[in-house]
């Protein structure tokens, strides 16, 4: 079974810090997902909301602050919202899916990228608008597109601009979804699982998909050892 950790260990730590992606990592997590905004001054934090409304006591928006400025805000617990540079100088050479949570991101993440060319990265999103710039301006990278919904168009999208694979809330998981996902070639990971029965189930029906949880420990270790962290 590959375990994603959703937000890092969203279920154990403050979703996005570097505390939180390290736990994921330290749990044996096949790879890791996190969000990523700009600010004002054009930089690439990780936070999965527009504001941080839930993550600490201010309501501020990132993208109505610079860097410095956000960086001095303490989340819950005393963190601080990390770059992206942050989060990929920490998971080296572990997978990462990264999702686009805003348009205007496709060249500032390519330009980030740039810097760490070990990095094993999946760029993710529901903004399928900043997929396709980025299939223009980096054809090697591996894309998917998000989808609630919209099973078949996002199969139609991923094929139209070559995207690599989807993400897909469980719930709307069928065979047939699965057989033609599968027969385009595609990678495939459901969100968010936190149930095992579920993931047991799921993995049991649809044997050739990664789950993303927010407790990865709920489902990788066995006798102390990871199931799966290739």
């Amino acid at each position: 079974m590959k375990i994603i950790g959703h937000r890092g260990a969203a279920g154990s730590e403050l979703e996005n810090t570097l505390a939180s992606i390290q736990a994921a990592i330290d749990m044996g997590v096949y790879a890791v997902e996190i969000d990523i905004r700009k600010t004002k001054d054009n930089q690439l934090v990780v936070c999965h909301d527009s504001t941080l409304t839930r993550v600490s006591d201010s309501s501020d928006k990132i993208s109505d602050l610079t860097l410095k400025q956000l960086q001095k805000i303490p989340l819950h617990g005393g963190a601080i919202v990390p770059t992206l540079s942050e989060v990929l100088e920490l998971v080296g050479e572990k997978r990462i899916y990264i999702e686009v949570k805003q348009p205007g991101c496709a060249k500032l993440l390519i330009k980030n990228l740039a810097k760490f060319p070990n990095a094993v990265v999946h760029v993710v999103s529901f903004k399928h608008g900043e997929l396709e710039i980025l299939r223009m301006l980096a054809p090697e990278l591996n894309l998917g597109a998000l989808e609630r919904t919209k099973l078949f168009d996002v199969i139609h999208l991923a094929k139209r601009i070559n995207l690599n694979g989807v993400g897909l809330n469980y719930w709307i998981l069928n065979p047939l979804t699965y057989y033609l996902i599968k027969r385009a070639g595609l990678d495939l990971y459901v969100y968010t699982v936190n149930n095992r029965f579920q993931a047991k189930f799921l993995s049991l029906l649809y044997p050739d998909i990664a789950i993303c949880t927010d407790y990865p420990e709920r489902f990788i270790k066995r006798r102390g050892k990871a199931i799966d962290s290739a």
